[in-house]
């Protein structure tokens, strides 16, 4: 038996809503609809992933807008500027070893990275003090 792949979707955005199969759902002429007969890699595709809609009936893969693909790259330089800090609290704890004006470098590095979030992408990351 011939395995078919439906999928139903949302007709004003285009959104996929349920993944059905005819091994589970024999009767494909009882699925909700709207409704789109997929093949086996799109059906995959679709559960996989949120970038793919119906448009204009067809399975299509939606490209990120530039508002997206901005808050991506601030979401990543924020992880990275996280990972970075942690990397060098030690060098203004009380203790520290360092001192004088390479604790003043050190100390506009990590504020450097602060600020880091007040660019527009591509994010530059300062150049960490030797």
């Amino acid at each position: 038996m011939e395995i078919k792949y439906f999928a139903e979707y949302d007709s004003g955005s285009g959104d996929y809503l349920g993944f059905y199969t005819t091994d589970i759902y024999p009767d494909s002429g009882s699925l909700p609809t709207p409704n789109i007969e997929l093949t086996e890699s799109e059906w995959k595709e679709a559960r996989g992933n949120s970038r793919y809609r119906v448009v204009g009936g067809i399975h299509t893969e939606v490209p990120f807008t530039t508002d997206e693909e901005n808050e991506k790259a601030l979401n990543s330089a924020r992880f990275k500027r996280s990972s970075l800090l942690k990397e060098t609290d030690w060098v203004v704890l009380p203790h520290s070893p360092v001192t004088g004006s390479k604790l003043d470098e050190w100390i506009q590095y990590r504020q450097d990275l602060r600020d880091i979030t007040s660019q527009t992408p591509p994010y530059t990351f300062p150049t960490q003090p030797e």
